[in-house]
Protein backbone atom coordinates (compact mmCIF):
# COMPACT_ATOMS: atom_id res chain seq x y z
CA UNK A 1 0.00 0.00 0.00
CA UNK A 2 1.28 3.64 -1.29
CA UNK A 3 0.15 6.47 1.19
CA UNK A 4 0.98 10.25 0.49
CA UNK A 5 3.94 11.44 -1.18
CA UNK A 6 1.41 13.52 -3.94
CA UNK A 7 3.20 16.01 -4.58
CA UNK A 8 6.30 14.35 -5.22
CA UNK A 9 4.16 12.30 -7.33
CA UNK A 10 3.18 15.22 -9.37
CA UNK A 11 6.19 16.65 -9.75
CA UNK A 12 7.85 13.33 -11.26
CA UNK A 13 4.23 13.03 -13.24
CA UNK A 14 5.31 16.52 -14.83
CA UNK A 15 8.54 15.78 -15.50
CA UNK A 16 7.48 12.49 -17.02
CA UNK A 17 5.13 14.44 -19.57
CA UNK A 18 7.73 17.03 -20.65
CA UNK A 19 8.57 17.02 -24.02
CA UNK A 20 12.14 17.67 -23.30
CA UNK A 21 14.62 14.91 -21.77
CA UNK A 22 14.42 15.17 -18.15
CA UNK A 23 16.87 13.89 -15.62
CA UNK A 24 15.92 13.97 -11.95
CA UNK A 25 17.91 12.85 -8.98
CA UNK A 26 16.60 11.63 -5.77
CA UNK A 27 17.99 11.30 -2.29
CA UNK A 28 17.19 11.66 1.41
CA UNK A 29 17.88 10.09 4.68
CA UNK A 30 17.47 6.27 5.16
CA UNK A 31 13.99 4.50 5.13
CA UNK A 32 12.01 7.14 3.95
CA UNK A 33 10.37 5.83 1.29
CA UNK A 34 13.06 6.47 -2.24
CA UNK A 35 12.69 3.52 -3.42
CA UNK A 36 8.60 3.03 -2.52
CA UNK A 37 8.03 6.16 -4.67
CA UNK A 38 10.38 5.66 -7.65
CA UNK A 39 8.86 1.95 -7.55
CA UNK A 40 5.29 3.57 -7.69
CA UNK A 41 5.69 6.32 -10.22
CA UNK A 42 7.36 4.01 -12.72
CA UNK A 43 4.67 1.50 -12.13
CA UNK A 44 3.10 1.06 -15.84
CA UNK A 45 5.51 3.35 -17.65
CA UNK A 46 8.88 2.97 -19.88
CA UNK A 47 11.29 3.67 -17.18
CA UNK A 48 14.79 2.59 -16.60
CA UNK A 49 15.25 2.28 -12.81
CA UNK A 50 19.17 2.24 -11.97
CA UNK A 51 20.74 2.81 -8.27
CA UNK A 52 24.35 3.89 -7.89
CA UNK A 53 26.21 2.48 -5.15
CA UNK A 54 29.03 3.89 -2.89
CA UNK A 55 31.97 2.33 -5.28
CA UNK A 56 34.04 4.29 -7.89
CA UNK A 57 32.39 6.80 -10.76
CA UNK A 58 33.44 3.79 -13.30
CA UNK A 59 32.01 1.00 -12.11
CA UNK A 60 28.69 2.99 -11.59
CA UNK A 61 29.03 3.68 -15.45
CA UNK A 62 29.87 0.55 -15.86
CA UNK A 63 26.38 -0.77 -14.05
CA UNK A 64 24.68 1.95 -15.50
CA UNK A 65 25.18 1.06 -19.18
CA UNK A 66 24.68 -2.67 -18.71
CA UNK A 67 21.38 -1.74 -16.92
CA UNK A 68 20.24 0.08 -20.43
CA UNK A 69 21.65 -2.46 -22.48
CA UNK A 70 19.75 -5.11 -20.74
CA UNK A 71 16.68 -2.36 -20.80
CA UNK A 72 17.34 -2.17 -24.73
CA UNK A 73 17.94 -5.52 -26.03
CA UNK A 74 15.40 -7.38 -23.23
CA UNK A 75 18.87 -9.35 -22.29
Amino acid sequence: MFVGRERELASLDQLYASDRFEFSVIYGRRRVGKTALINQFIEGKKAIYFMGVESNAKQNLENLSRTIMEYETGM
